[in-house]
């Protein structure tokens, strides 16, 4: 009766006699540890450039890192940041995204729309305000 029995183990039915080849374990699986990441080379940067959008736009830097879109506002100020890290400092699309924890095709999308918005006058002098600061390497909070 005990060799009738069969046990579903990792969604295979497998029964006790089987040898290991076919799934059956007795240990259970091991964990991996997850370690913490290293800092990307272009996060200090990002994180400069968000905090100076941040303070040009009044949108705390939550919201601005916070996954969902959130306001018009927001998103506007996050794609201000994208491009600005990514045009200023020459990181790619491709570790934009992952450093804004978005898609490359979220941060190339960014940077076109901000790039049709700079034909507004005012908001080109913004940008090329917020761009001199980070060029200069200014603290975000100091008045340069």
């Amino acid at each position: 009766m005990e060799q009738d029995l069969i046990h579903i183990h990792r969604g295979r039915r497998t029964s006790p006699d089987r040898p290991a080849a076919t799934g059956w374990s007795a240990a259970p699986p091991r964990r991996k540890r997850r370690r913490p990441s290293p800092a990307r080379p272009g996060q200090d940067r990002a994180t400069r450039t968000l905090a100076l959008v941040a303070g040009a736009w009044q949108v705390s830097l939550p919201e601005l890192r916070a996954p969902t879109r959130r306001r018009a506002t927001v998103a506007l100020a996050r794609q201000v940041a994208m491009y600005l890290t990514h045009v200023i400092f020459g990181v790619s699309l491709s570790e934009v995204g992952r450093l804004f924890g978005r898609d490359r095709r979220t941060a190339a999308h960014a940077c076109r729309q901000i790039e049709d918005r700079r034909d507004d006058p005012d908001f080109d002098r913004l940008l090329d305000a917020l761009a001199a600061r980070l060029e200069g390497g200014a603290r975000p909070g100091s008045d340069a």
